[in-house]
């Protein structure tokens, strides 16, 4: 993106500058005079000079602000306080919306130290209250001073003595054209969608012009252009650039990015919540609050997409996790088995297309099965031990149940091995107890949609600390065939199939692309998400699932 100007002010010729200057004000255009109000002698308090002035933003006109004070019978009145009260403006947008302000006669400009820390410092502004006494004639003074923010600018004006209340307005321009900025930094399209992406021509305070930007696109095939009426339309997924410039003023840029569409739900560990959202970060949704697991939590969509389990620790602080949440996509109903169901510790869930419920944890409820095993969990919450799953420790992602619920792709190691480090990618049969090994060193399976191929990730050599360790993602057919990489990326635990097994999704934990990110399987082609939390910060999702 080009950088925008700084405290420079853009002059675009001497004439110009001596228009300013003629002004007398400091502004970019003409004044025009105040006028004298109309009935001078109706009591209250009036402005007779300087108001309903229209200029540019900073400027100073050379009339004061004239206002009489007249009693009920409509005779001045001398030696009356009157209050001149600068409104702000009403757009509340701006860092510093200073829409006018005030100074006192005897100083020859308003001027004071202007605040720090803006992209664009704002030229001094006089003071928001000045009180006056009016003179013999009953009439009191102020110089003003036009602020940064366009638009309508109003002076309150009070005598309290009297209860008089009146005002002065002013039309504040725009500035002088000092570059473009672009409407949005940032746009997400799901692929065949449409959207109007324009920027606008701004003075040095961000008001707008009316000029048009030139819209232009970088190259590629991921957008269509219509440059005449800014609509862009969502080609194939990827990245592109869309440039808005007017003249040689300091241009501006806006990133387009194209996306699968689709639905989440994601783990935020820093708001302990769980959500749904849209894969273009729209119409986020939050299911369930006050989700803490130092195992992670790891949501799933059951085999109708119509219920998320997710595991939750029952400690304050989070802890291992022992309890288990079935919720509706609605937020309702919600079923909670907490540690009294018996489990002491849960590494994995999934709720089949049937409704069964099935856990892949321990427990101290039931003896039949030694370490971590497979439960199933009736609807009175008793434990069924299906099968055992020998090597497994209960270590982050280290384990996902098919959909159809028949095997259980898990990281185990041989105990039976001294000092063995070898952590493999197993796929155990849960009717036959076969197992077949299908990757010497991984962790964090995920099985696809349709129970075929199972998703990991592999750790950089040398790096491999089981349960604390992010890796570059693979994909395997549950067969042991057809072993594939999708590329560098280093992702932490956490994979995501979509339905249709055209993508994956995962959290992208290489700085400086801290976001969800999604693959697609066929050519590695991907693309950065971006999502907002609730108080419109940057959310960081973990072990997304997809609808």
């Amino acid at each position: 993106m080009y950088a925008r100007p700084g405290s420079q002010r853009l002059v675009t010729s001497v004439c110009l500058a001596l228009l300013v200057a003629a002004c007398g004000g400091g502004g970019d255009g003409p004044t025009v005079p105040g006028h004298t109000t109309t009935n001078r002698n109706a009591p209250g308090v009036h402005a007779i000079l300087g108001a309903d002035i229209t200029d540019t933003i900073d400027a100073q006109p050379l009339q004061a602000l004239v206002v009489e004070v007249r009693d009920t019978s409509g005779k001045l009145v001398s030696g009356a306080t009157v209050r001149f009260v600068a409104e702000p403006s009403a757009d509340t947008t701006p860092p510093n919306n200073v829409a006018v302000s005030m100074c006192p006669l005897s100083q020859p400009a308003c001027a004071r130290t202007p605040p720090t820390g803006l992209i664009q410092p704002p030229a001094p502004v006089g003071l928001s209250v000045i009180s006056n006494t009016t003179d013999g004639q009953g009439r009191a003074s102020v110089a003003v001073k036009l602020g940064h923010v366009a638009g309508r600018a109003v002076i309150r004006l009070t005598v309290p003595d009297l209860a008089l209340e009146d005002s002065a307005t002013y039309t504040v321009l725009p500035g002088a054209a000092s570059y473009v900025r672009a409407l949005c930094a940032d746009t997400a399209l799901a692929i065949g969608a449409t959207a109007t992406l324009r920027g606008r021509v701004v003075d040095r305070y961000g008001n707008s012009r009316s000029e048009v930007p030139v819209v232009t696109a970088s190259t590629g095939n991921t957008i269509a252009l219509n440059a005449s009426t800014g609509v862009v339309t969502a080609r194939e997924m990827g990245t592109q650039w869309l440039f808005m410039r007017y003249l040689q003023i300091p241009a501006d840029s806006t990133m387009v990015r194209v996306l699968p569409a689709g639905r989440l739900v994601a783990w935020s560990p820093s708001e302990r919540a769980v959500r749904l959202v849209n894969v273009d970060g729209s119409a986020t949704r939050t299911l369930v609050t006050g989700v803490a697991s130092n195992l992670g939590a790891f949501p799933h969509f059951d085999g109708l997409r119509k219920n998320i389990t997710l595991h939750n620790g029952s400690a304050a602080d989070g802890g291992v996790p022992n309890s288990v949440i079935v919720i509706d996509t609605t937020g309702s109903p919600r079923r909670d088995l907490g540690p009294g169901v018996g489990f002491a510790t849960v590494v994995a869930t999934r709720q089949l297309a049937d409704g069964t419920l099935l856990v892949v944890g321990n427990t101290v409820a039931d003896t039949s099965c030694a370490g971590l095993a497979l439960f199933r969990v009736a609807s009175d919450n008793s434990l069924t031990c299906l099968t055992t799953l020998p090597g497994l420790s209960a270590e982050y992602g280290a384990a996902d149940i098919s959909h159809d619920g028949t095997r259980v792709a898990y990281i185990g190691s041989d105990a039976s091995i001294p000092n063995s480090s070898s952590f493999e990618l197993r796929i155990l049969n849960v009717a036959t107890g076969a197992k077949t090994v299908l990757e010497p060193v991984a962790t964090s399976p995920r099985w696809s949609s349709g129970d075929d191929r199972v998703a990991y990730l592999v750790p950089r050599p040398g790096a491999y600390v089981f349960g604390a360790i992010d890796g570059t993602a693979m994909i395997i057919s549950a067969d042991g065939t057809g072993r594939r990489s999708l590329g560098n990326f280093v992702f932490s635990p956490g994979l995501a199939w979509s339905p249709d097994g055209t993508y994956i999704v995962g959290r992208n934990s290489g700085s400086p692309d801290i976001a969800l990110r999604v693959i697609r399987i066929s050519d590695g082609a991907n693309v950065l998400l971006r999502f907002r939390t609730t108080a419109g910060a940057t959310a960081d999702y973990y072990q997304p699932d997809w609808r």
